[in-house]
């Protein structure tokens, strides 16, 4: 689900000079912070789909929306606004927790390309050795 995930965040990155001349000289901030909340709503929706499993999608679905309609609350596109409609700012985030999961279910997970560096592993934890005073 991950690399769904950021596949899903490199082709938005890709897309940001083709957007930007759009934003004029706030392009940078408005890309970053649209990128932040694409990724929020990807996460919410990749972590329903582990948290659940087997579920059906109208349980992820139930269970991200209302995560996702907190985020687009708080977001540039809503923040400062009265929802006038609650039942449709709800119905709105549902759809776009839908658009989202059908968005990550599409993309090839085994075709991800990254410009990053790979996470280094974990080591395997190590055994201390026992103090004397605490051998029995």
């Amino acid at each position: 689900m991950g690399s769904f995930l950021a596949k899903g965040i490199a082709l938005l990155t890709g897309l940001g000079p083709l957007v930007a001349p759009l934003f004029g000289s706030k392009s940078g901030a408005v890309i970053g912070t649209v990128t932040q909340d694409l990724t929020a709503i990807g996460t919410v929706v990749v972590n329903a789909e582990a948290v659940l499993g087997a579920g059906t999608g109208p349980a992820k679905l139930a269970a991200a929306a209302p995560l996702v309609a907190n985020i687009v609350k708080t977001s540039e596109l809503v923040s400062g606004h009265k929802i006038a409609n609650e039942a449709l700012f709800i119905q709105g985030c549902t759809d776009l927790t839908n658009a989202v999961a059908e968005i990550l279910n599409s993309l090839d997970g085994g075709a991800v390309q990254s410009t990053g560096q790979p996470i280094p592993t974990v080591p395997a934890p190590t055994t201390a050795p026992v103090p004397a005073a605490l051998k029995s």
